[in-house]
């Protein structure tokens, strides 16, 4: 199905790309359109894009949470483009694991539409040789995961990360404390540093320690910042010695549950395997929870429930979702509430968090705010929290906010007699977000 494909396409992409952006300055909008651009290429290597291929290429959008405006803007590029080269795609000579990442997107690509044709086989040589140093034998490899899923792609972001060198426990609550509002939250996963380092202490002195259990519930609307907390979180745990590796494996409900009775067992054991030694991140985790007798969800708890005792020393879990929703879920098995002792709440960014998002959109894609437009979207921003349900996006409604500006700012660049000037290129005015 085009669904698992993509699922596997995209392993560990999203994870990796906002950490590339946060960590790197890397531009957001630059890593979306290598993956566009190569989709594009890959999908003209036999034809035009075909049916199977524009669902591959959906289900990246849907993944990746590329809004309609997004996709219209990555569109715009590739037309804009003088030739289809691979030169356009430059991220991977700072970041090499992208390169990886962009090799199994392409082979994604190619297998939407069936069997690997000459031309696509072709086209995935010179990607192999460009991105993976000519590791045939590697590539051959994640090929074979994507159409099988039997084993783990030889370079999964998880595996990258255990190769690089991990951040210190000061470094990474520099890296919390830099984010954007949460401020609660932040106090509360320092104050839980801090105790862990006391309890370690405490050990090396056979002194008793607290035997407290680390699963943890992340709850909240989405775009207020779990992911990325709980990517501190894992790196954190790594830095003390909790946790040898201190990767982030995210999944959801596709990634877990299977289509047939004993199915959901083995899919929920492959991705707990590829987590052992890190931090497993259920996003959406009340969709397990499913009604009917008929719903695999369950099946996957209980399978959690069992590695979580399992493996008590070499994996923490993190659930995500709406509070409410979270209540039900843990509600839904037994075993799940004494092991999940730890609960965040991440309550929705004020208006003047949301406009410091927006700053860092801004910074990171090489814009600025016109001074008299700030108040008008503050305002803005408060109104739509006061009308705001469960559900509102936060971050996520910020970013839509603005690619959606920075449109509106070249269609009213094309309505300006050239030259343009660096000042006319870079400054968004209230017209372009509130037109």
């Amino acid at each position: 199905m085009i669904g698992n494909l993509v699922t596997r396409s995209l392993h560990g992409t999203r994870e990796l790309r906002d950490r590339m952006v946060s960590e790197s300055n890397a531009p957001a909008f630059e890593l979306d359109f290598e993956i566009y651009f190569l989709i594009f290429l890959c999908a003209r290597m036999d034809g035009r894009f075909g049916q199977r291929e524009t669902a591959f290429l959906d289900g990246v959008s849907r993944h990746l949470e590329w809004s309609s405006v997004h996709r219209r803007l990555l569109d715009s590029r590739v037309d804009a483009l003088m030739s289809y080269d691979l030169d356009q795609l430059r991220t991977f000579r700072d970041q090499p694991q992208w390169g990886v990442h962009l090799f199994r997107i392409a082979a994604g690509c190619a297998l939407a539409d069936g069997p690997i044709s000459h031309d696509e086989q072709l086209f995935l040589d010179n990607l192999a040789a460009k991105f993976l140093g000519g590791n045939r034998e590697r590539a051959e490899e994640s090929i074979r995961w994507l159409i099988t899923g039997e084993s783990a792609p030889e370079s999964s972001n998880e595996e990258d990360d255990a190769d690089t060198e991990r951040p210190s426990v000061e470094e990474c609550l520099d890296r919390l404390h830099a984010l954007v509002g949460q401020d609660h939250i932040k106090a509360e996963v320092e104050k839980l540093i801090r105790f862990l380092e006391v309890q370690q202490a405490r050990e090396k002195l056979s002194l008793k320690s607290a035997n407290l259990s680390l699963h943890m519930v992340f709850s909240g609307n989405p775009g207020t910042g779990k992911t990325t907390i709980a990517r501190i979180v894992a790196n954190v745990f790594a830095a003390i010695g909790i946790l040898k590796k201190g990767h982030l494996v995210e999944t959801d409900r596709l990634g877990l549950v299977g289509q047939y009775i004993g199915h959901t067992a083995k899919k929920t054991d492959d991705i707990v395997q590829k987590a052992l030694d890190g931090v497993l991140f259920i996003d959406e985790a009340y969709s397990l929870a499913g009604s009917g007798d008929n719903d695999f969800g369950h099946e996957a708890i209980d399978t959690l429930v069992k590695r979580m005792e399992d493996y008590r020393d070499r994996l923490i879990i993190i659930v995500a979702g709406y509070p409410k929703d979270m209540e039900e879920f843990l509600a839904s098995n037994a075993g799940l509430h004494s092991r999940f002792n730890l609960h965040f709440d991440f309550p929705d960014y004020t208006n003047l968090e949301l406009l410091g998002i927006l700053r860092i959109f801004c910074k990171s894609n090489q814009y600025e705010l016109d001074p008299d437009a700030e108040s008008a979207l503050s305002e803005h921003f408060q109104k739509e929290l006061a009308r705001a349900k469960q559900g509102f996006g936060n971050g996520r409604y910020v970013r839509n906010f603005f690619e959606n500006a920075i449109r509106n700012h070249a269609v009213r660049m094309h309505l300006r007699v050239k030259p343009w000037s660096q000042s006319d290129l870079t400054t968004l005015s209230q017209a372009d977000f509130l037109p």
